[in-house]
C-alpha cells in the first residue's frame, strides 16, 4: 500500500501544477490583479489544489465505492462553505464544529488570496460612495477580519491540511483493507 499512495500523491503534484500555472496565468491578468505578486498568487493557487486533491484522496480512500465518496463530498464542501469565517463566525460557532475553521480549504484559500492581493494597495477615495469607504488594503483586510494574518499562516495551514489528509488516507486505505487483482503470469498455451 504504502509504493502504491506515495506514487499516487506524488504523481499528481506536477499535473496540479500544471494545470494551476495555466489557469492562473489566464485569469491574472484578466482580473488585474497588483503587478509583481503572480508568483506568490501561482503558489497559492497550487496549494489550494494540493490541499483540495488531499482531501479528496482523503475522501476516496474511507469509502468503500465511488457511490459512497460522491455522497460524502457534498457535506465536506458544505462543511467549507458554511463554516469559511465569513457565514459563520468563529465565535458562533458550535463547540462540536470548532475545528472546522482550522482545516477549512475555502477559508485559507480565501485568506491567502486576499492577503496577497491586498497588502499594500492604497485606494482612490474620491467620488460619491454610500457607506464607509476601505482607504487602504489593509483596511480592506480589516473587514474581511484578516488584520493580522500572515501568508506564512496560510501556507503552515495548508501543509498541515495536506499532511493530514495524506495521513489519513494512507491509514483509511490500510484499514479498509481495498483488494486488487492479482497480476498472474499468462500461460503458454
Amino acid at each position: 500500500m504504502g509504493p502504491y499512495f506515495i506514487a499516487k500523491a506524488l504523481s499528481e503534484i506536477l499535473l496540479i501544477g500544471v494545470y494551476t500555472a495555466v489557469f492562473g496565468s489566464i485569469v491574472y491578468p484578466l482580473v488585474r490583479l497588483q503587478k509583481g505578486r503572480f508568483k506568490t498568487f501561482l503558489g497559492l493557487l497550487t496549494l489550494q489544489s494540493i490541499a483540495s486533491e488531499a482531501i479528496g484522496l482523503l475522501i476516496g480512500s474511507v469509502s468503500s465505492s465511488s457511490d459512497v465518496a460522491l455522497a460524502l463530498f457534498p457535506p465536506v464542501l458544505m462543511l467549507n462553505i458554511v463554516f469559511d469565517g465569513r457565514n459563520v463566525s468563529e465565535e458562533n460557532t458550535p463547540a462540536i464544529l470548532k475545528w472546522v475553521h482550522k482545516v477549512g480549504l475555502i477559508r485559507w484559500g480565501f485568506t491567502g488570496l486576499s492577503l496577497n492581493e491586498f497588502d499594500g494597495l492604497v485606494f482612490s477615495s474620491s467620488g460619491p460612495f454610500r457607506g464607509p469607504v476601505a482607504k487602504t488594503g489593509q483596511e480592506a483586510l480589516a473587514r474581511f477580519g484578516l488584520d493580522g494574518k500572515l501568508l506564512e499562516d496560510v501556507i503552515g495551514a495548508q501543509a498541515k491540511i495536506i499532511a493530514g489528509c495524506w495521513l489519513m488516507s494512507f491509514v483509511g486505505l490500510t484499514l479498509t483493507g481495498q483488494k486488487f487483482a492479482v497480476m498472474k503470469v499468462p500461460s503458454a498455451e
